[in-house]
Parts: structure tokens; C-alpha cells; sequence
């Protein structure tokens, strides 16, 4: 994965993201929202290395990630990789990291996924609805995403309302005051329903649950 992200800056991506400027970041030309060919995961669930029955509460093999939060070795922070493996006993994954064959054990809290969303309903900015894009960055104390868009190559600062994840995508329940015991759960993004603005969501292979997409995280 040496060649997937190329150093430098430019057209307003942040450092790390490199590419040409005001393009999309070298690697991330690969297929529509700007994800790179064949990093795109497994639709429909993970398994735990290589076999077994899917698990819909595990992030696909193959999904690009960043590192953030991390208490031990905070200098790995914003380090980059892609998910090789899920060991359900650990409750972690194994990162391959970029540039390097290091290869390191995390929390799912303590990673973002690089994956491909698009734009809705957003009043003030309206050109941007039913842009595509890809995550590159989480604000935690603004509770925004930074997501780089494709067509307009220009990064964007948006409220996770406003950001509708790709089926198949594996998100994280957070915020549900009705069922509050859902929170911190993890699941496939079944479906989008834009009338109500909310996603069906497989927790398990007989629980599908449905919430607002601000109650889904990445």
C-alpha cells in the first residue's frame, strides 16, 4: 500500500493528502467517491479472517482507515492503513500501515474509515446536494466530518446529517435516547430511506434496526 497516499498539499487538502493541485489526493482516483480500485471491502459484512459467517458488526477487510485517539502511542495518530482482519476474541483489527509492513492491533473507536458519502439536504450550501465524496477527517468538538469533494475538488465541513454513507458501509450506533442499550453497536448499512432520512441497519443476521443517519458514525 506504499503507493496509496501520496505526501504533499494542495487545492486545500490537508497535509498527508497530497495529489495535484485542487485535485483528488494521489491513490484516491480509483473508482466514483475517489476510493482506490480494489480497496472497496466486502459488501454485505466482514468475516474474521478469511472464513466463517459474515459479521455484520466488523468493518470490511480492504477499508482504508486512519489512526485517531490513541492513548499509548499517540504520535501513530492520523497514521494511515488499510483493515487486513477482525479478531472478534480482541474485539480489534489488524492495520496494515502505510509505507511500512508494520502492522498494529486497534479499537474500532480508535479508527476513521476513508469511505465514499453523499451530500444531502444541506440548506445553506444547496449547490453541494447529491455531490459524492470521501471522508478524510473527523472534528470531534464540532461533531464534523471533513469530506473531500469529488466533482468540486474542494474539501467541505459537514454535520453527519447531512452525510449519507454507501450501503454496505459498517457504522457505529451512537446518540439513540429511545434505545440507549444500541449505542456503541456496530452494523451494515442496509438501505437509506431519503423520505425520513434514516438507514436500515443490519446489527446481526436476524436484528435489522432503523435510525437517523446522524446516529451513525464512521
Amino acid at each position: 500500500i506504499s503507493m496509496m497516499f501520496q505526501q504533499g498539499m494542495g487545492g486545500g487538502m490537508p497535509a498527508g493528502f497530497g495529489g495535484s493541485m485542487g485535485g483528488m489526493p494521489a491513490g484516491f482516483g480509483g473508482r466514483p467517491g475517489g476510493m482506490p480500485t480494489g480497496f472497496g471491502g466486502m459488501p454485505g459484512g466482514a468475516t474474521s479472517g478469511g472464513a466463517g459467517p459474515k459479521l455484520y458488526d466488523a468493518i470490511p477487510s480492504g477499508t482504508i482507515v486512519s489512526l485517531k485517539e490513541l492513548k499509548s502511542s499517540p504520535e501513530r495518530n492520523g497514521d494511515r492503513g488499510v483493515i487486513k482482519q477482525y479478531a472478534p476474541s480482541k474485539g480489534r483489527y489488524v492495520v496494515a500501515l502505510e509505507d511500512s509492513d508494520e502492522t498494529m492491533s486497534v479499537k474500532p473507536q480508535n479508527l476513521l474509515q476513508h469511505v465514499h458519502v453523499r451530500l444531502h439536504d444541506i440548506q445553506s450550501q444547496q449547490e453541494l446536494n447529491g455531490k459524492t465524496g470521501t471522508i478524510i477527517a473527523w472534528n470531534p468538538i464540532k461533531e464534523r466530518y471533513n469530506i473531500y469533494v469529488t466533482v468540486m475538488k474542494k474539501v467541505v465541513s459537514l454535520k453527519p446529517s447531512n452525510v449519507v454513507l454507501d450501503n454496505d458501509t459498517v457504522a457505529q450506533v451512537v446518540g439513540l435516547n429511545s434505545k440507549p442499550e444500541l449505542n456503541g453497536k456496530w452494523g451494515t448499512i442496509t438501505k437509506w430511506i431519503r423520505e425520513s432520512n434514516k438507514y436500515d441497519v443490519q446489527l446481526s443476521r436476524d436484528k435489522i434496526i432503523r435510525v437517523k443517519v446522524e446516529n451513525m458514525r464512521v
